[in-house]
Parts: C-alpha cells; structure tokens; sequence
C-alpha cells in the first residue's frame, strides 16, 4: 500500500543504509499516525478494477491493524483480499510477498489468471517477477499519466 496507494512517509525512519527501520515504522504504526496517511491516485484504480469485475488483493508488508482497516474502509478503498505482514515476522518486504502471493497463486482458480501489481521498491518488484507477476513502478506509471 505504502507508496503505491497510500503516502505513509511521514510515519517512515530509515537504517543507516537507507532501508526500511521496521522496528520504528512499527511503533509509528498508531491510530492516529494511521488516520494522517494520504490516499494516492492509484487508489482509485482498486475501486475501478473491482467495478469491473477484476479480483483485486493488496499485498502490503505492512502489520494490518484496526486502524489500518479502517483508514481503507473511510477512503472507500475495498478489495477483495489483503494479503499483510504476520505479526513478529521480520523478513524482507520481497521475499515475504513473494512467498505469501506464491501460496495464493498455486490455488486452481489463480494458476491462469493474469497478475499484474504495483511496488514502489525495486528489491520487490525483482522478487515478484521471479514468480511470474508483472510488476510495475507506480511512480513510472504516474509519470506517464502526467
């Protein structure tokens, strides 16, 4: 969600090497930091895609709290699955996503669907490719609607 639907940014901290601090996204991950989040364009493209038929699933790693629910449900975004982070998992975004979309799409009815997803990192884009999704940069994608 985090830079692809939602800007976050002001709850991010970054580690010495420019990655992600989990730990401090974490304890900034409060009701009312969650409330101060900004909906993106591309958000309205969830809503779009399931108006027209689409199965529409949010793959975040992002630790899903109430509050998170909430902030999607009062911007009317609303897809049919929100795959998220499980609590106490610490693993890197690409590889947990990859692993958690890999089980989704081994079931029958995914095998021969089209995948096409939306991630603002590059480590995850290369991990989900690897398993057969096609991944675009939102902000290349935002850049050619300008």
């Amino acid at each position: 969600m985090d830079g692809t639907i939602i800007d976050s940014s002001h709850r991010q901290a970054t580690l010495p090497d420019g990655t992600l601090n989990l730990d401090a996204w974490i304890e900034n991950a409060t009701p009312a930091k969650i409330a101060k989040d900004v909906v993106l364009p591309l958000a309205a493209q969830v809503q779009a895609r399931v108006a027209a038929g689409d199965y529409v699933l949010i793959c975040t790693a992002r630790q899903m709290s109430d509050a998170d629910f909430q902030f999607l449900a009062d911007h009317g975004i609303t897809p049919h699955k929100i795959i998220s982070r499980p609590l106490g998992n610490m693993e890197a975004d690409g590889s947990l996503k990859a692993k958690q979309l890999s089980k989704l799409f081994n079931l029958k009815q995914f095998a021969k669907a089209s995948k096409v997803m939306f991630d603002d990192a590059a480590s995850v884009r290369s991990a989900l490719r690897k398993i057969g999704i096609a991944v675009l940069d939102p902000a290349k994608v935002a850049g050619r609607a300008a």
